[in-house]
């Protein structure tokens, strides 16, 4: 025997591998402060609908770092999870946070302020999905992002599914306390088309997709989830 591994020589495509192996291994992915502080608040939010031995699929929409979705699908072990991210960057940071979750899919690209079956998006994802995520998006994201939840998200979810929003609100026209009247104020400075969005906008605009607001839930500092249902047609 020659000694040299039967493996050898190693074809390009194995060698290919064996890096992204290596990289993803070695890789520190980007931590967001944010969702250190909040992920644990709002699964406690998410418990109070959906049991941890579940069987449901849930597709979160701006994933960024994966922090979220990794510490939800670690706790919801029997859900199938579905991360996505309009910046493809973050795909490394996504599989870095998962990578030893078996029920998360891989990342995919998806711009929510499109209509989804335009890019091809829906038709293989149609009604597939029990519950939508969507963390800390609504407030900064052009307004047409969050229209594009709605409109998407009837046809991603399956009819009773529920959508999960976050983040801060204005309600009825009313932003409190100052902290959220600075931060909003603070978000269109950097760019106009930012800023909170009220509570009762977002309930009616929702209705007019076939969702219903079902609860609003207070969280710490001076945040909320809103939940959404989706209705069944002419509900």
């Amino acid at each position: 025997s020659s000694g040299i591994n039967a493996e050898w020589p190693l074809r390009p495509g194995r060698i290919t591998l064996s890096i992204k192996a290596f990289l993803m291994e070695s890789y520190e992915p980007r931590s967001s402060p944010s969702a250190q502080r909040n992920g644990e608040h709002i699964l406690q939010a998410l418990q109070q609908f959906l049991g941890r031995t579940d069987k449901f699929k849930a597709i979160e929409v701006a994933s960024g770092t994966g922090q979220h979705i990794s510490l939800f699908a670690n706790h919801f072990t029997c859900a199938t999870w579905s991360p996505t991210e309009v910046d493809a960057s973050l795909f490394k940071d996504i599989q870095a946070y998962t990578k030893q979750l078996k029920n998360v899919k891989p990342p995919e690209v998806l711009d929510i302020s499109n209509v989804l079956t335009d890019i091809k998006y829906v038709p293989p994802h149609f009604g597939k999905y029990d519950v939508g995520i969507c963390i800390n998006m609504v407030h900064i994201t052009p307004l047409e992002c969050t229209h594009g939840l709605f409109k998407n998200m009837s046809k991603l979810l399956t009819i009773g599914g529920m959508l999960f929003t976050y983040g801060p609100y204005s309600d009825n026209g009313v932003i409190t306390p100052q902290s959220n009247i600075d931060f909003d104020a603070s978000l269109k400075s950097r760019n106009p088309e930012w800023g909170l969005r009220d509570i009762s906008y977002l309930k009616e605009f929702g209705a007019k997709e076939g969702f219903q607001l079902e609860m609003v839930i207070d969280m710490p500092s001076n945040n909320k989830v809103l939940v959404f249902r989706r209705l069944p047609p002419h509900c």
